[in-house]
């Protein structure tokens, strides 16, 4: 038993490291939005939204182009995980 024990303490301590990676590089993220005051750099956010925008647009049509599925499919599933979080508003939690 000590041996598997052993094994999955080496799993759980590579797991917690990949989160503080993660955790650390959000923070860096957040922080590139930020201005010289501490407060948010508008510029930079409107440009982080605008890769983001461009990204998601870009998936949408390979998806539809590469026929994994259609338009419609595609404007159903958004339908549909917009509902999720119980509000019909274009948007997703950020958390």
């Amino acid at each position: 038993m000590g041996l598997i024990n052993w094994i999955f303490d080496i799993y759980q301590h590579s797991e917690i490291d990949k989160v503080r990676a993660e955790a650390s590089q959000a923070r860096r993220e957040v922080a590139h939005l930020r201005g010289a005051g501490g407060g948010v750099d508008a510029e930079r956010l409107e440009r982080a939204i605008g890769e983001l925008a461009l990204a998601t647009k870009a998936l949408q049509r390979v998806l539809v182009e590469k026929q994994v599925c259609s338009g419609e499919e595609f404007a159903q599933r958004l339908h549909q995980i917009d509902l999720e979080d119980g509000s019909a508003d274009g948007r997703a939690p950020l958390t």
